[in-house]
């Protein structure tokens, strides 16, 4: 019983575990969307500044999206670019705005990124940058969150034999007598007990 018990255990514990990951998984696979330009509000350039999570200095994916339209011209040069510090090109794209602009996806380290965006007059832009921050950290976080149940299961173990030691190690209690307790007569030692043959009121013989 104790054996299957332990098994038990093992098989919680490693359930534990999947789940925990599995939930971690879904949590760091949520995109984070920035919007650079809209309809109304569009500048050439615009900054986008990605800090590093939790002092990580890993790359995250990220996925851009840009839209062209128009609609009082038929055709029109647009362009875009992606910079970090402003000097070193991430990615850039030019066309005619009748060409659909690809959604580039890739991994954008920690630090100032500017987007630089130039269209013929007429031209609305719509972007929008997608970032997955917790991606960075994803297998760092599989790493920690498994060491950290281990961790636990081998406390509850140590904690439950510790328990269980003490627990044995504490003398029984026996029932205390009480010092004076008064001595029991048998029915022989009795000094009280009454005979028969000691009556005054005896058969007279015969």
């Amino acid at each position: 019983m104790e054996r299957s018990w332990s098994w038990q255990t093992v098989l919680l514990w490693a359930a534990a575990v999947v789940l925990v990951n599995v939930l971690w998984l879904n949590v760091a696979g949520q995109s984070a969307p920035n919007e650079i330009n809209a309809e109304d509000q569009f500048q050439t350039y615009r900054e986008v500044n990605i800090s590093p999570v939790f002092g990580s200095s890993s790359p995250m994916p990220a996925a851009f999206e840009t839209v062209f339209s128009s609609t009082s011209l038929d055709e029109g040069n647009v362009s875009y670019a992606i910079k970090l510090d402003n000097e070193t090109t991430v990615h850039a794209w030019s066309g005619l705005l009748s060409d659909e602009a690809p959604v580039w996806t890739g991994e954008l380290d920690p630090g100032t990124y500017t987007i630089e965006t130039i269209v013929d007059e007429g031209i609305v832009v719509e972007q929008q940058l997608e970032l997955k921050p917790l991606a960075a950290v994803q297998t760092v976080g599989h790493v920690v969150l498994t060491a950290l149940l281990v961790l636990l299961a081998w406390g509850e173990q140590g904690v439950r034999a510790l328990l269980a030691r003490r627990a044995a190690s504490q003398p029984t209690q026996q029932k205390e007598k009480a010092p004076f307790k008064p001595a029991g007569y048998s029915q022989e030692e009795n000094p009280l007990a009454w005979d028969a043959s000691d009556s005054p009121w005896r058969e007279p013989l015969r």
